[in-house]
């Protein structure tokens, strides 16, 4: 049996609110059980990448030509730890109009690796006694203190732009348009047929 090798605790369920725009990246994942994991340079922190780092310990050329690619090699999806977090709906799932996906992590390589965000701001590098990747991944999981509401977890993938997961919820947000609702839950009944329908007051969702 593979190490656990996430920061999360295993059988944690996190939370990928999505907006319904582009529905086929909602049909991939449910077909497909994975998620779109993405370059630092598309997330919507400015800040995301930033470090400090002593010019007596590393020089210019190792910054460039090797920290810095590194940094932009590493794709990683953004989940959170809850799945009511009204600021998430409404930046990331249109306004309460998208869905929330639940998700089990894997053990597995396609299964990437998951750190828990660190809301201090911008890291200092250590000594070299990191790996390029480990250093990079160090960097990557620091924001800023504003963004902390989002409760991030980030899983990097191993293997290119996509991470493999077991889905285990799909909640619809409150202001789901209702032909797009009929279409996910056709394809949850007949992709995830262990998922069962579940009515609540603010909408409505699929659970384990």
């Amino acid at each position: 049996m593979a190490d656990w090798k996430h920061e999360t605790s295993e059988g944690d369920i996190l939370y990928k609110y999505r907006s319904l725009a582009s529905f086929e990246n909602i049909v991939d994942i449910i077909l497909n059980k994975r998620l779109y994991a993405a370059s630092f340079k598309d997330m919507n922190d400015p800040m995301e990448g930033c470090y400090n780092y002593s010019s007596e310990q590393y020089d210019e050329d190792y910054i460039q030509n090797d920290l810095e690619k590194e940094i932009e090699k590493q794709k990683f999806c953004s989940l959170s730890q809850q799945s009511n977090i009204d600021l998430m709906w409404g930046h990331y799932a249109n306004g309460h109009r998208g869905i929330c996906i639940g998700v089990k992590l894997k053990k597995t390589k396609k299964g990437g690796q998951a750190f828990l965000v660190n809301y201090s701001g911008q890291p200092n590098l250590t000594p070299k006694k990191d790996s390029k990747s480990d250093r990079a991944r160090k960097i990557l999981r620091h924001k800023t203190p504003c963004w902390n509401y989002e409760e991030e977890i980030r899983l990097f993938s191993n293997d290119g732009h996509l991470v493999y997961v077991e889905i285990v919820e799909v909640i619809f947000g409150s202001r789901v348009e209702k032909r797009f609702a009929v279409l996910i839950k056709n394809l949850v009944k007949k992709h995830l047929p262990r998922l069962k329908y579940v009515e609540e007051i603010n909408g409505f969702k699929y659970v384990e």
